[in-house]
């Protein structure tokens, strides 16, 4: 699992760079992957469902990426779609495409819509996590407006 959690630490940090991400925003890029696919494979590994382990992958590094956009005062979707990219179901498009083209429509339709949730679950994680934290921070600045008025 450890090569894994590496690998993937790259492989966001390569889109990236293909993103044209600078500077220390690639490693905060790259760490955020790793701990995306650390989250999932660890919640395979207890035996949580795939759907339902990659939606806590996508809370937990949303959780990192919204941090970390704070931190740093960066916008939190260019840190996102890089974490993002090592979780995005591309093996399951892969055998939809495959199982259509051999014919075999009652299993694409499966890996169809088991890929279609699986991606819906990572975009659900990410805007869940995204609207707490606007909604946190635009509470903090509606009391300080009202304070300030007052």
């Amino acid at each position: 699992m450890l090569i894994e959690v590496i690998a993937a630490f790259f492989v966001a940090y390569s889109f990236g760079i293909l993103f044209n991400i600078k500077g220390k925003y690639l490693i905060i890029a790259g760490c955020g992957g790793a701990i995306g696919w650390f989250l999932y494979k660890f919640c395979i590994q207890i035996g949580i469902c795939e759907t339902s382990s990659l939606f806590i992958a996508s809370v937990g590094f949303s959780i990192y990426c919204e941090t970390c956009a704070r931190l740093y005062k960066t916008p939190s979707t260019i840190l996102s779609v890089c974490c993002l990219i090592p979780l995005v179901p591309g093996y399951g498009i892969y055998n939809t495409l495959y199982s259509f083209l051999i014919k075999n429509y009652i299993l694409a339709v499966d890996y169809g819509f088991t890929t279609i949730s699986n991606a819906c679950t990572l975009a659900l994680g990410i805007i869940l996590i995204s609207a707490l934290y606007r909604n946190h921070t635009l509470n903090k600045k509606y009391k300080k407006i009202k304070k300030n008025i007052n």
